[in-house]
């Protein structure tokens, strides 16, 4: 028989491990682990292999040319050579170099980054004409009639937080993931005289056909440049720092496309 005195002593014992039980139980129900995890960043063949690259980014652009009346692109090794550098830095900006300049970071593959400005078309008035935009600028650089040639490259800049990777004003500053970048020659968007070789230039589709814009499959958001870089003729401003002679060439080369069409 147990003595009185330790019946007394085991009921409190008792009672505050049933407390200490619930006060850990309550604990552990309370307590929300957080796990941050990176994206991982695929790496597939369209962006890995340069050949495979190029077949996707050409084929691509000619796809949407051909639907508004332009000549199919050629590659050309020294505007790749230039994009590589420019996107190897992994600057969200224009480079500011002699060439038209497209901009794309995010997307699954080429062709869907490529399909993101194409599909700025739908956006484009023919009539008035647009001109030069923020809206459209991609699109009216990939299908410009002047522009001949064309080089890319691809760069995998990884995942930055994003207080490294966005300015004050939330704005990227940095490429994530895989970053395109496509440099154009002769350079399209030649602005001033009242949008006269946009209209030369940019032609409307009979019927749209282009590819689709594809999502993004990385886990980051997909972005194109704020707006594609833009040459100016003579008596205008000009929308970037490029060389007087490139932009009186590109002029000469839209003057000769108007007289070829007239």
């Amino acid at each position: 028989m147990i003595p009185t005195t330790y019946r007394l002593l085991a009921v409190p014992i008792f009672l505050w491990l049933q407390l200490l039980h619930s006060i850990h139980a309550s604990n552990a129900a309370g307590t929300t682990v957080i796990v941050t995890v990176t994206p991982t960043i695929p790496h597939p063949a369209s962006y890995t292999s340069p050949e495979i690259f190029k077949d996707a980014v050409l084929s691509t652009s000619n796809a949407y040319r051909r639907d508004h009346n332009a000549s199919q692109l050629t590659w050309n090794e020294t505007l790749t050579k230039y994009a590589k550098h420019w996107a190897e830095g992994c600057k969200w900006k224009h480079s500011g170099g002699p060439y038209g300049e497209n901009l794309a970071f995010g997307y699954q593959d080429p062709a869907a980054a490529v399909a993101a400005w194409g599909d700025e078309g739908q956006k484009y008035n023919y009539k008035l004409p647009t001109g030069f935009s923020e809206e459209t600028g991609h699109f009216t650089q990939l299908v410009w009639r002047a522009t001949r040639e064309v080089g890319c490259a691809a760069f995998n800049c990884g995942y930055q937080d994003v207080s490294d990777a966005k300015d004050k004003e939330g704005r990227y500053t940095r490429a994530q993931a895989w970053y395109v970048v496509c440099e154009y020659w002769p350079a399209g968007n030649v602005v001033g005289n009242q949008n006269a070789l946009f209209r030369v230039n940019v032609q409307s589709a009979s019927t749209y056909s282009g590819p689709e814009t594809t999502g993004s499959a990385t886990g980051t958001s997909t972005s194109t440049s704020a707006s594609a870089t833009a040459t100016a003729t003579s008596g205008v401003e000009k929308l970037y720092d490029g060389r007087l002679r490139d932009q009186y060439q590109n002029a000469f080369v839209g003057l000769i496309v108007f007289m070829n069409l007239v």
